[in-house]
């Protein structure tokens, strides 16, 4: 595979002491760690059709590639890298939402091209719904990752410390 950077670790170890407590600390001597987690900061009404999920709470983003305002993603480096998603359908009118319980899909695009889909619909009040997504790719360092709304959604959807976050994460792991 070309392009592909491996990170090496080495662990410096030591006793800490009389008890013989092994104590290790990692030293990475290849490429920088790149790693992010964000999540919608609260409910939300379904998006319409081509509208990214801008995941505006952020954890984790180190590397700097995780972008709160577009939310896309931008390699700083080539590897593989794991992406994770999940959207949490509501079946309670929340966000502002009326008629219709939450439905929608949300896709991984790489560049602008699909690689992953997941899909939440609740049939009726309350029959929450929720659906997780995880993928393993090959990027180029550049790539653009985001999640998109393929379709006409309808409702509304859960992202709170109870009902469950609406979120994204990614890391690389070579």
């Amino acid at each position: 595979m070309k392009g592909l950077v491996f990170a090496v670790v080495i662990l410096f170890c030591h006793y800490a002491d009389s008890y013989q407590t092994l104590q290790c600390v990692a030293q990475n001597r290849g490429p920088p760690l790149v790693a992010f987690y964000a999540y919608m900061s609260r409910n939300f009404k379904a998006l319409s059709i081509g509208q990214p999920f801008k995941f505006d709470a952020v954890e984790t983003n180190l590397g700097k590639g995780y972008d709160r305002k577009t939310g896309v993603f931008t390699a700083p480096s080539a590897g593989v890298y794991a992406f994770s998603w999940t959207i949490h359908a509501a079946g309670s009118h929340v966000a502002g939402s009326t008629g219709s319980f939450g439905e929608m899909a949300a896709v991984l695009t790489q560049n602008g091209v699909i690689k992953g889909s997941i899909y939440a619909d609740t049939e009726k009040q309350y029959d929450d719904a929720s659906a997780t997504g995880f993928v393993i790719l090959s990027v180029q360092r550049g790539d653009k990752f985001q999640i998109v709304c393929p379709m006409v959604g309808q409702g509304a959807f859960y992202s709170n410390r109870i009902n469950g976050k609406t979120t994204f994460a990614g890391y690389r792991i070579a």
